[in-house]
């Protein structure tokens, strides 16, 4: 007799998903060209909207017409760097040795950490131990105009050899990253965000399993079988009803096709919907973005992608 046998039920394409810790995700995968920069920048997602451009890729039976393209809009007011965060090896891998916190701290950074009312000498850098540097920075919320005062708080890492490194912390302590220093027009990003959170979902929701027919069983959206009676445990691989949404996604490759300076040539009258009106420098980066209106999202430059198109030709931005 044959063989009974069936695929699996439901996805396991990203387990184990779990809630995240807090609402913006940290950048630690970066790719270090040796150029000395930061390598990353983070903006607030403010919606999306469509343009038109010149289609510019080399295999698009299209190029060199006009074509209409889904976008999100990104504010990116400038990062404030307020420390300096050293590295050292050890047995264990990088731990951290040293943080360096800089003066005229802003009154909004009270509301996320207790920093010391004096600030440190940078020259107490012990820089025959470090062996990596990284700027601790804070968003300007506030300057967003968003109706938010507390900043977030991350590193940022920062390209090139250890002395170029150092000097450019110092440098940059106590002064402001733009994402014009970061990022140029028509290069790839990597987008990392938190996505939505959705709730208590059951198992076909969370993990696209087919609802079963009627005379199955008496409940149809489930897995049919929890599992065998020995072992008498139930595998991790059960889709499940649990907590769906909420977690950290990272999406490769999407292409950044302005950075731009003048807030009313993506403003529509009254603004974004459930975000307002954008105040500062945006980029607008083709496709979508995970996470809801004004939510954190990290961006750096992608990691899977060598090419570099031109700076796209942008011909009409809808709003």
């Amino acid at each position: 007799m044959a063989e009974k046998s069936h695929p699996r039920r439901g996805s396991l394409a990203y387990k184990p998903q779990k809630r995240s810790n807090r609402l913006y995700p940290t950048l630690d995968a970066v790719e270090d060209t040796g150029e000395q920069k930061v390598l990353g920048f983070a903006g607030y997602k403010a919606g999306m909207t469509r343009v038109l451009r010149i289609e510019d890729s080399k295999n698009s039976e299209s190029k060199g017409r006009e074509v209409a393209d889904a976008v999100t809009i990104l504010e990116c007011p400038p990062l404030k760097v307020f420390g300096i965060r050293g590295y050292e090896d050890t047995v264990e891998g990088k731990e951290v040795l040293t943080d360096i916190i800089g003066d005229n701290l802003h009154d909004n950074l009270e509301r996320k950490i207790d920093a010391p009312k004096e600030g440190h000498d940078p020259e107490e850098l012990e820089k025959e131990k470090v062996s990596e540097i990284k700027l601790l920075v804070h968003t300007q919320p506030y300057k967003a105009g968003i109706g938010k005062k507390k900043p977030e708080v991350f590193e940022m890492p920062v390209g090139g050899s250890v002395e170029n490194q150092i000097g450019y912390a110092k440098e940059k302590l106590g002064g402001e990253v733009s994402v014009h220093d970061v990022f140029d027009s028509g290069e790839y990003l990597d987008v990392i965000g938190i996505t939505k959170g959705k709730g208590w979902e059951g198992a076909v929701q969370r993990h696209g399993v087919k609802p079963m027919k009627r005379k199955d069983q008496k409940i149809s959206r489930k897995a049919a079988n929890l599992g065998p009676w020995h072992p008498d445990h139930t595998s991790w691989k059960v889709p499940q009803a649990g907590q769906t949404g909420n977690v950290r996604r990272t999406e490769f490759n999407k292409r950044l096709l302005k950075i731009g300076e003048n807030p009313e040539e993506v403003n529509a009258e009254g603004g974004f919907t459930k975000y307002g009106e954008v105040e500062n420098d945006y980029i607008i980066v083709k496709g979508s973005v995970p996470g809801p209106s004004k939510r954190l999202t990290m961006l750096r430059s992608a990691l899977r992608k060598d090419s570099y198109p031109k700076n796209p030709e942008i011909t009409h931005i809808e709003k």
